[in-house]
């Protein structure tokens, strides 16, 4: 059964008008829907509704629904992946893996080994789309926020204190991520994964100033993609 994902909150069950141009191709024109047809939607609230459709034209779809649930697939902790910019496909990757396994927000980060260059406006309204697709394909109900592109600096210096937070360093060598958190109490996980050439000796230095410790994914060297599903895929295990 096919789920769409709607940005407002549902306030009126029964009388659900979806206006969203996207949403209306998919189901007129690619799966044919007609009145009577049932698919499922939820919206900003995680709150998931199987609907029968009413009215259905090419400006709007209206619906009634039959059944409603609030099924929690998310994670017990908040994982903010604040991701260095990478060239277009492996950046894209990350976003998609980053949004099936359950993180809270993306935030892309200038640093000083980026090749990549700054987001443009379609760039993001494609960033926006891999994410709700792959929220949607995992089962997961709230799709990850994606942040304003930000420099490293920048970030490391308004993390809130409370929060745990850890960088990949690929020359660590005694601080295990998963060490780390199997053990800390923190509930907001700050995870933060370099670009293709890795972390500057100065942006380390930098983090360490700014209470972010580095963290070790492992024996091997992993490029940056991998990284950051490895690095989210450990921390989303924790209960």
């Amino acid at each position: 059964m096919f789920r769409f994902f709607l940005k407002q909150k549902i306030e009126d069950p029964q009388n659900i008008v979806i206006a969203d141009k996207e949403i209306i191709h998919k189901l007129t024109k690619v799966l044919r829907k007609k009145v009577g047809d049932t698919f499922f939607i939820f919206d900003s609230q995680a709150e998931e509704y199987e609907v029968e459709i009413i009215e259905i034209n090419s400006k709007q779809v209206a619906c009634k629904s039959l059944s409603r649930s609030f099924v929690d697939r998310e994670l017990s902790v908040a994982i903010n992946l604040y991701q260095a910019l990478l060239k277009k496909d492996k950046f894209e990757l990350v976003l998609q893996k980053a949004a099936e396994i359950g993180v809270k927000t993306i935030n892309p980060l200038l640093t000083e080994f980026c090749v990549a260059e700054k987001l443009s406006e379609n760039k993001i309204s494609r960033c926006h789309k891999i994410i709700e697709e792959a929220t949607l394909q995992s089962g997961g109900k709230i799709p990850p926020d994606f942040i304003v592109l930000s420099d490293f600096k920048e970030a490391i210096q308004s993390l809130p204190a409370q929060d745990l937070s850890l960088i990949a360093y690929e020359n660590e060598d005694k601080n295990s991520l998963k060490e780390i958190i199997d053990k800390t109490q923190a509930r907001t996980i700050n995870i933060f994964i370099g670009p293709e050439g890795g972390f500057s000796s100065e942006e380390i230095n930098l983090a360490l100033r700014n209470s972010v410790a580095p963290v070790s994914l492992g024996k091997r060297i992993l490029r940056a993609e991998t990284a950051a599903v490895v690095a989210c895929g450990i921390i989303a295990q924790k209960n």
